[in-house]
């Protein structure tokens, strides 16, 4: 679920907060973390914050419910373009044998 909610496009948008662990994280704007960032709510301090959010997180993916997961994003997590070990591996081949050949023009 966060590979495609990442994958999705939804990671455009992301913010920050306190909620996942305690500490500053940031993670794509979802429904969990517009409730953990709403004002007045309790934040427990790191790492009791984060094991709350665990045992909340097994229910969540068993559900399929991604809107109710931490999901851990930085700011260009909207980049990511792959959707499987193979096309990585085959662009990475790609890219390399690009390269080379460039060089070997030079």
């Amino acid at each position: 679920m966060h590979r495609q909610a990442i994958l999705s496009g939804r990671a455009g948008r992301t913010a920050l907060t306190q909620g996942f662990t305690g500490r500053l994280a940031r993670g794509i704007d979802n429904e969990l973390l517009q409730m953990l960032n709403k004002p007045g709510t309790g934040i427990l301090p790191y790492p009791l914050q984060r094991g709350l959010m665990r045992s909340l997180a097994l229910p969540a993916q068993k559900a399929g419910r991604s809107e109710l997961l931490a999901l851990w994003a930085g700011q260009s997590a909207n980049l990511a373009r792959c959707p499987g070990i193979q096309q990585l591996l085959q662009s990475l081949v790609e890219g390399a044998a690009e390269r080379l050949n460039h060089g070997a023009k030079e």
